[in-house]
């Protein structure tokens, strides 16, 4: 899997990271926030609060504050159903939430008045918006990290192909020759950034070179 991040502050930069396996150490972890509201939008505090990973059946809870606010961090990337119970409401669940790595991702949910013994279930995949962090992201799949093109089968390239704004950057300043920087550097400029300040990570690692801040090799894209 392959993530590209950008940020929108005035240093902006862009952090690829790229995930080969499924290595648990490492690993970008992302975070599921929320408010859980009631149907005329008034906050809902001590709400039970749990998402469980689709995939492994693990489980984590925790409850909501005084404005309703929920913080699940630290979740793998995965698919996840969020369930919600509050006393004198029903339960509600909601299905493949998926959660990408390194993402904030938000969830809102709305529950309804118990009016007897019921339960509500969402299944339907909703718009999902990061509102927590000024950070735009794209994620790359396997499949499209082996049907896209790849000039030289470099999978940093792929930056220059899904993140908007991205466009090839002269090597000035980064590329110190043959004998010092590595075949497959990258160099890329995105909305004004240099293309030193460009991070690049595997398997949640930094995997830049120290003395020029440009990429170190990747595995080819069929490992990935």
């Amino acid at each position: 899997m392959l993530r590209c991040f950008t940020s929108r502050h005035v240093r902006q930069s862009i952090i690829l990271a790229i995930f080969a396996g499924a290595l648990a150490f490492g690993q970008g972890f992302g975070t599921i926030v929320g408010t859980v509201t009631d149907p005329t939008g008034a906050a809902i505090p001590a709400a039970n609060v749990k998402v469980i990973d689709e995939a492994t059946s693990v489980s984590r809870e925790t409850a909501t504050n005084e404005q309703g606010y929920y913080v699940i961090p630290s979740l793998r990337p995965s698919k996840y159903t969020l369930q919600i119970a509050a006393p004198g409401f029903s339960q509600s669940v909601r299905k493949g939430i998926q959660l990408e790595a390194d993402q904030s991702l938000t969830v809102n949910q709305t529950v309804s008045v118990q009016q007897a013994a019921e339960s509500i279930e969402v299944n339907a995949a909703a718009s999902q918006v990061d509102t927590t962090t000024a950070t735009t992201s794209a994620v790359v799949d396997q499949r499209r990290v082996v049907d896209l093109p790849l000039n030289g089968r470099n999978a940093a390239s792929l930056l220059l192909v899904v993140v908007a704004g991205a466009i090839p950057a002269p090597a000035n300043d980064v590329d110190q020759g043959n004998t010092k920087t590595f075949p497959s550097v990258v160099t890329v400029s995105t909305n004004g950034s240099r293309q030193n300040q460009v991070s690049f990570r595997l398997d949640g690692s930094y995997n830049n070179d120290i003395y020029t801040n440009v990429n170190q090799p990747f595995p080819f894209p069929d490992a990935l």
